[in-house]
């Protein structure tokens, strides 16, 4: 269940001005535990929040500090201890074969002691999945058991996970943190799911740096999947190796720069579906301020391709405070490589992409599935230098600018043009409609050299025979070179299907033009769309026009070429 609460926690305001998503339950539980103060009143509003660490979620504010009563206590007051729950649990409903794009339908969770729920409203992964602290009293030289049931089930059902036994003291902090997947609730499997018991029991942090202790929740399956937190170019690990579904072994966290701009997740095997094979988070200036110290842990699954709350995240949850800021995966840049061979004669050269000294992607073949990349996010966008793949001096792109790059997205980045000649980039954010089953929806990229100056895109009908080819309709028009036409969701494509006598049915993909106040149609036959594609025409529009198109339901955006090229006829 969503709610809104109204406030802004200082401690978060700088991470929501930053565009971080920051989230938590209110439980309307006590103040946070002693020795943590609030860090003082509420602006007006959170101002404006920058696209960098996620879509502008909500803001939540930690119980205000209670202060003194004035009144006299009636009897001894119960030790107690302070305890919140995490929900990264993974599994979705009515997806029990785990695929990686079902409606994203999580199970709500509520957290037990005993017979007593602790918090009154259901947790659910993604948003909101750390609830504020609440006091939780004590029976002196008893030990407590966890345990988490799905929201929806009954009291006499079997519960998702318990934890082991615990003996809290007086003012401890207790983190619990659900992992593995609900739909293998009982089974004996790696991934089912678990839940773990964090006492918060961080070391100082040594000056200019901040203690972490990192929780692995992301999806993974089979044996030796270990992961590690590393430093932002992915070489050099802060931990040590961590077991998934697990807590890092130091309880005590480990020391991490303050204010850095980027952390990188290392595993085997290699996340997809980047190049790097890593996954790479850039916290908002003031996130990791120094002397703090978090749990950071790994949820989602990096097989989405729907950017929702299942896509790949990383949850910073300070210690000894309310919220947590949950940063999505950096931005992925999809290269796709349309650029012509200087001369007729010659191949197409394959290309790498660099910032910088840095390879983004590489060895980009004309035409192919593109390569994919990933940047760190940022308002303003990288600049980036395409050159011959293996040879950075051999440049074929001196420099181009990708423009903004938000946290959580995809983008497609064509690099179109001539060798020798114009070769230019252009990025386009991928938004199609996130549909519970997808439909054909496509845009459209003009990166043909030598076309006339705005083309129409969309189908050709069948004549009355079935078979031959009949009346054009246009689903997208008016693109010109280099340029993404048609609405951010996707406009619907539906062209008729032709079944002919032999052969694999198919359809009439169609192009038109004016020029010189006379109408030129082409066609090309191709397999019929099932889901969202960036449609990019290519090639070269007198002896060699075609198209791919990227179907961005497949995490690596593979490509479906026609059959042959445009032709009149």
């Amino acid at each position: 269940m969503k709610r809104n609460v109204l406030g802004v926690w200082l401690l978060m305001t700088v991470l929501a001005l930053s565009a971080g998503i920051t989230t938590g339950c209110d439980d309307g539980g006590p103040e946070n535990p002693p020795g943590d103060t609030d860090a003082g009143g509420s602006p007006t509003d959170g101002g404006d929040r920058l696209p960098d660490a996620g879509d502008g979620g909500p803001v939540i504010e930690p119980p205000s500090d209670a202060g003194t009563d004035g009144g006299t206590d009636a009897g001894t007051v119960a030790p107690k201890a302070y305890v919140r729950f995490v929900n990264a649990y993974l599994g979705l409903k009515n997806n029990p074969s785990d695929k990686a794009d079902a409606p994203w339908e999580p199970y709500e969770i509520d957290l037990y002691a005993g017979d007593t729920k602790l918090f009154p409203v259901p947790v659910e992964p993604g948003d909101e999945a750390v609830t504020a602290y609440r006091e939780f009293e004590l029976i002196p030289g008893q030990s407590v058991q966890f345990v988490v049931r799905n929201a929806e089930s009954e009291l006499s059902e079997a519960p998702v996970a318990a934890s082991e036994a615990i003996t809290l003291e007086e003012g401890e902090r207790l983190t619990l943190v659900g992992t593995g997947n609900v739909v293998y609730a009982g089974a004996d499997r790696m991934d089912k799911p678990r839940l773990l018991v964090l006492k918060e029991s961080f070391e100082p942090a040594e000056a200019g740096s901040v203690r972490v202790r990192y929780v692995t929740a992301d999806r993974v399956t089979g044996t030796s999947r270990n992961r590690r937190l590393a430093d932002e170019t992915g070489t050099t690990p802060y931990t040590t190796a961590v077991e998934p579904y697990s807590a890092d072994t130091a309880t005590g966290g480990v020391s991490i720069p303050a204010e850095l701009q980027r952390l990188a997740i290392i595993g085997a095997p290699n996340f997809t579906p980047s190049q790097s094979g890593k996954l790479f988070f850039s916290p908002p200036s003031g996130t990791l301020v120094a002397a703090s110290a978090w749990f950071a842990i790994t949820t989602g699954d990096d097989r989405r391709t729907l950017q929702d709350e299942g896509s790949p995240a990383l949850l910073l949850v300070p210690s000894g405070k309310d919220g947590a800021v949950r940063l999505k995966r950096d931005p992925l840049l999809y290269f796709f490589h349309a650029v012509q061979p200087a001369t007729a004669e010659a191949s197409p050269t394959p290309l790498q992409v660099l910032e910088g000294s840095r390879i983004i992607a590489n060895n980009l073949r004309y035409g192919a599935a593109p390569a994919i990349g990933d940047l760190p996010v940022s308002p303003t966008g990288g600049t980036l230098r395409i050159t011959a793949s293996g040879d950075s001096a051999a440049t074929v792109l001196a420099e181009a600018s990708t423009g903004p790059l938000e946290a959580g997205r995809r983008y497609l980045a064509v690099v179109s043009g001539t060798e020798g000649a114009q070769v230019r980039l252009t990025v386009v954010k991928e938004e199609f409609a996130l549909e519970a089953v997808p439909t054909p929806r496509v845009r459209l990229i003009q990166a043909a050299t030598h076309a006339p100056p705005a083309l129409d895109f969309g189908h050709f009908a069948a004549e009355a025979d079935g078979v031959t080819r009949g009346a054009f309709t246009p689903v997208i028009t008016g693109a010109g070179y280099g340029t993404a036409v048609g609405p951010v969701e996707g406009a619907a494509f539906q062209p008729q299907v032709i079944t002919p006598a032999a052969g694999s049915p198919y359809v009439y993909y169609g192009v038109r033009t004016t020029v010189d106040g006379t109408t030129l149609e082409r066609s090309v036959n191709g397999r019929a769309l099932t889901t969202p594609n960036f449609i990019v025409l290519m090639g070269d529009w007198n002896t060699s026009l075609q198209f791919r198109a990227l179907n961005v339901r497949i995490n690596t955006w593979s490509a479906t070429a026609p059959e042959g090229t445009f032709s009149e006829h």
